[in-house]
């Protein structure tokens, strides 16, 4: 089973799916990633220096999974021209996954929402493609929750990796916001999950079978609805 992760911008593969992705290495598949944008809006200025860190703090924020591709296309612009849909369509014909999780397509980013239009239109219905969590749930109900618990702290360093963020404020808006979607789930105070949302269409009407397993759920008692109140 190949997984292909895109995120539109060097980081958003570790705030958003970084604990599925590891979720899924530990089942035996074989995780890609790939960074769409250069990052160059990602700072004061936009100078090769500043892509350059970028690209380095993202290898290392990734580099359980690999070495990430870089398509090296414009940040803040994703999009506009039509080059870049050719360029993520033969780089997805090149890896040909199973499974392709990427950003949702009512995102709050405008890079976010013209990738994932892109994936979904290139790949048509060959591919299923997983939708993350949006920053905060923003325009976002999820289909699936994944267990992330035993790979937050490996999540959290992934995301300190990005020095030139500020990466404490992601950091700490990925603890709340994990911690909420496993809430949700009725799971044990102190667990964290990832949520996705998936589109059923022919011939995958359901992927569930492929993913790893959701957070295990307490017998429903107040005292356990207090816990997180």
């Amino acid at each position: 089973m190949k997984i292909l992760a895109i995120g539109a911008h060097p980081d958003d593969i570790e705030i958003f799916m970084f604990g599925f992705l590891c979720s899924c290495q530990q089942m035996g598949y074989k995780i890609s990633t790939f960074i769409a944008t250069d990052g160059s809006l990602g700072g004061n200025n936009n100078d090769n220096k500043l892509i350059e860190n970028r690209r380095k703090e993202a290898q290392e924020g990734l580099n359980k999974f690999g070495i990430p591709l870089f398509l090296n296309l414009p940040d803040g612009s994703l999009g506009n021209e039509t080059i870049h849909t050719t360029i993520i369509k033969d780089s997805i014909q090149r890896v040909n996954p199973d499974l392709i999780v990427t950003h949702y397509y009512k995102d709050y980013h405008s890079d976010h929402v013209n990738l994932s239009k892109i994936v979904k239109n290139v790949t048509g219905h060959y591919i299923p493609i997983l939708y993350c969590d949006t920053m905060m749930g923003i325009n976002f109900n999820p289909t699936y929750y994944i267990d992330i618990s035993k790979y937050m702290t490996e999540k959290i360093k992934s995301i300190s990796s990005h020095i030139t963020q500020k990466p404490e404020r992601f950091i700490n808006l990925a603890k709340l916001m994990n911690a909420y979607r496993s809430a949700q789930c009725n799971a044990p105070k102190g667990s964290y999950a990832e949520a996705y949302f998936f589109e059923s269409s022919f011939p995958f009407s359901d992927i569930r079978k492929i993913l790893p397993e959701s957070p295990k759920v307490l017998p429903f008692h107040i005292e356990n609805i207090n816990g997180f109140l």
